[in-house]
């Protein structure tokens, strides 16, 4: 993938207020795949200390959709239309790392997988249907 593609996501990643609110951190970008970190903290966590699934499904959601970003014509965007998240164990630890691929890539739509990691053990994985649509602002 071009530097200068990778320059213009990145871009896009670092004016996104949310992804910043979460402190995503972006480590690789490839055309179909990257990989990204995520501190936690302890408002994210539920009474009993483990972190809360949304917050593992917004951070796969967010992963998975900037993996079909990265394969998605640089005057379009990307919305996620359907996310299916399995939980497979707590997780405990203090930073998540998602690594985001995309199955199939098209058009119109595009299929996206997460599989988040916390302290080396897979605790979710997600898929995702992401449009392909012209900007909205």
């Amino acid at each position: 993938m071009d530097d200068s593609i990778k320059q213009h996501l990145l871009e896009r990643v670092h004016t996104n207020p949310y992804v910043n609110y979460l402190e995503i951190d972006f480590q690789e970008i490839e055309e179909g795949r990257v990989v990204a970190r995520m501190p936690l903290k302890p408002e994210q966590r539920q009474y009993s200390g483990v972190i809360h699934g949304g917050i593992l499904a917004a951070f796969a959601d967010t992963v998975a959709g900037f993996a079909a970003y990265t394969m998605t014509p640089s005057d379009r965007d990307v919305l996620t239309a359907e996310l299916k998240t399995s939980f497979l164990r707590a997780a405990w630890g203090n930073e998540l790392i998602g690594v985001g691929t995309v199955v199939k890539p098209g058009r119109n739509l595009q299929f996206a997988e997460c599989e988040i990691f916390c302290d080396g053990k897979l605790v979710s994985k997600a898929s995702g249907t992401f449009c392909v649509v012209h900007p909205q602002i």
